[in-house]
């Protein structure tokens, strides 16, 4: 490929993964992306499906709202078993 046509080719990436990238104050993450998409893009891809595969990696090991939830719970279990094996004197 000429070096046109790979510039050409990382300008056309990085506008599309711009266009689309919404998480502000995260420019960290969008040079990431960008890098990541220059690496795994293929014409048979849609840079867009890039960018979601990305940050479903990135996103892999987030906390969901069940997790917090399950997570208060099993501290507010630990609070009360405590409480009550301080009131039985152990």
């Amino acid at each position: 490929m000429s070096n046109e046509g790979t510039e050409d080719r990382i300008q056309r990436i990085v506008d599309e993964v711009s266009d689309v990238w919404i998480l502000t104050n995260r420019d960290d993450l969008l040079d990431d992306c960008i890098s990541y998409v220059e690496d795994n893009y293929a014409y048979s891809y849609e840079i867009k499906d890039l960018v979601i595969e990305y940050l479903s990696l990135k996103c892999a090991d987030a906390l969901s709202t069940a997790d917090l939830e399950a997570m208060a719970r099993a501290e507010e279990e630990t609070k009360i078993s405590a409480y009550q094996e301080a009131d039985q004197g152990v």
